[in-house]
């Protein structure tokens, strides 16, 4: 039985730090991708949202401006008739119908003391917020708590002001 020679381990011909930063860069690149699309797709999804808010709103203000008062409240997906002389279902169906996010739209002409475009999503979490969030950059000033579009991780409100 012929005796197999002892095998030689032989160093690495590249230094430890570089094996060590190659890994970090690979790494921080992989959460760097992976915080991209998370942010990408909550952001895609507060566009939608945002498109209803800047659609409902016009013809509202319109109305007010001619009327002198807000329309009762109402679900956006069935707005009074009063409306339609404004164009309210042409303006909101096709936003409405491209919102990526599940939820319910209403009009409130008395929330929290100002009229207001509401939406609750149907799944509230933490993905619900973050595009309430992005919502809120889109439209506000990106304080939650603040603004002209307020949200408190639950629902969304844009406060309607005579222009």
């Amino acid at each position: 039985m012929a005796d197999t020679p002892p095998k030689i381990l032989q160093a690495p011909t590249s230094p430890l730090w570089y094996h060590v930063t190659v890994c970090a860069v690979l790494g921080l690149g992989l959460a760097l991708v992976f915080a991209f699309v998370l942010a990408g797709k909550d952001t895609m999804a507060a566009e939608g949202v945002t498109g209803v808010f800047r659609a409902a709103r016009l013809p509202l203000l319109q109305y007010r401006a001619e009327k002198g008062a807000w329309p009762a409240d109402f679900d956006l997906a069935q707005p009074p008739e009063a409306l339609q002389a404004y164009g309210f279902r042409a303006a909101t169906q096709a936003p409405l119908e491209k919102c990526g996010v599940a939820g319910a739209w209403r009009f409130t002409a008395a929330g929290k003391g100002k009229p207001a475009l509401v939406f609750t999503p149907a799944e509230a979490g933490g993905s619900a917020q973050r595009v309430l969030a992005a919502v809120d950059a889109q439209l506000d000033d990106g304080q939650p708590a603040a603004g002209k579009f307020r949200s408190d991780g639950l629902a969304g409100a844009l406060t309607l002001r005579d222009e």
